[in-house]
């Protein structure tokens, strides 16, 4: 039993932070992509799956004859357990109503929705293609189709971004009423707009500020942290994540797509162009793999774990890949509970409110 992501490429416009998407409009394109997606998932026929994500791009703008062909390739392909998660992202511009109605239909429980900030300056600093109207209709279109398991995206640390401005998006975003919410920093990649326009970011100690401001309003909320930038309400954490996070296998299917199944990580070919091709000529899409020992599937488990608010509990993950720890890694683990950045609790060591502001510094140096 595995969790599924699929990677669509297909977004209505090239966002100004993002250096990789190809647009739509090129229907042939993506009806290509798809037969592409459909020869790839044959190697996984009958396979059992638990969750389900469709995303890597905006799947929403596909027309709804390409999302019924999507659709019943997975149907075809794979078995779902009886609770299946599955979940798409989406944005707010092209989802209408009908749309979101088909969607449901077709069996999706669970829509990522890319509002981002309801500040339409700073919307318009993204280069997104909807404003804060269009976010809310967007939302109550996505209600009025039935769903019911709705993560909204907020992003924080703009270049000069008040904390005024963040408690104003934080309340908005939140009076929305969504079950999930994931936080997101603004992050330039190389080749992007915003790289080629050297745009600096804000220190990272002003970075680490607004990220304590923001889980501190999102504490006198409904939310309940479950991760370092994810917050739920009662029972709808994200299963499909929380497979990562604990080590679980998954399989990626499309350009670029990772997969990971009892130990070995592979990966796709990073280029639409070259994935295509090869589908065709009948070769894999993989450009590549690697076997993880135990102590790197120790190590990948525990610092994902850290990311968690339950933590991890050492003793099951060492009873599985790799023994006791060494004395080096728990001298380190020890002198981080000293300094206050770890904690143990009930068996399970957790990051602290300090540690979480500094995790990939605590990763490097247990590595």
């Amino acid at each position: 039993m595995i969790s599924l992501y699929i990677h669509i490429p297909f977004c209505q416009k090239k966002c100004f932070y993002c250096s990789f998407v190809v647009a739509i409009g090129q229907d042939d394109r993506i009806d290509s992509y798809l037969d592409c997606l459909n020869q790839e998932a044959e190697c996984y026929r009958g396979t059992l799956v638990k969750t389900v994500y469709l995303g890597g791009g905006t799947p929403t703008h596909m027309n709804p004859g390409q999302l019924k062909k999507l659709f019943m390739m997975l149907k075809e392909k794979f078995q779902f357990t009886a609770n299946c998660e599955i979940s798409i992202e989406a944005n707010p511009e092209g989802l209408e109503l009908d749309k979101a109605k088909l969607l449901h239909d077709l069996g999706v429980n669970r829509i990522s929705l890319g509002i981002q900030t309801l500040n339409d300056r700073y919307l318009s600093y993204l280069g997104r293609c909807h404003d804060a109207r269009r976010a809310l209709t967007a939302f109550g279109d996505l209600r009025q189709a039935g769903f019911r398991n709705i993560n909204v995206d907020l992003m924080y640390a703009f270049p000069g971004q008040t904390d005024e401005e963040i408690t104003q998006d934080v309340w908005s975003i939140t009076a929305l009423g969504s079950e999930h919410l994931s936080l997101y920093t603004l992050t330039i990649e190389e080749n992007s707009r915003f790289y080629k326009k050297k745009v600096k970011l804000d220190p990272t100690e002003d970075q680490a500020r607004q990220y304590e401001w923001v889980t501190y309003l999102l504490t006198q909320t409904e939310f309940k942290q479950y991760e370092i930038s994810n917050f739920a309400k009662l029972r709808r954490e994200s299963l499909h994540n929380l497979n990562y996070w604990q080590g679980g296998d998954y399989v990626g299917l499309g350009v670029g797509a990772h997969s990971h199944q009892e130990g070995v990580r592979f990966w796709n070919v990073a280029k639409i162009s070259d994935y295509m091709t090869r589908i065709k000529d009948n070769q894999t899409p993989v450009e590549n793999q690697e076997r993880l020992t135990p102590h790197q599937r120790f190590m990948e488990i525990l610092l994902l774990g850290l990311r968690m608010n339950q933590g991890v509990k050492i003793a099951e993950i060492e009873q599985k890949l790799v023994g006791k720890l060494s004395r080096e890694i728990q001298e380190k683990i020890s002198g981080f509970i000293r300094e206050g950045f770890l904690s143990c609790e009930n068996d399970y060591l957790k990051a602290t409110a300090k540690g979480r502001l500094v995790l990939d510094e605590i990763a490097a140096q247990l590595i």
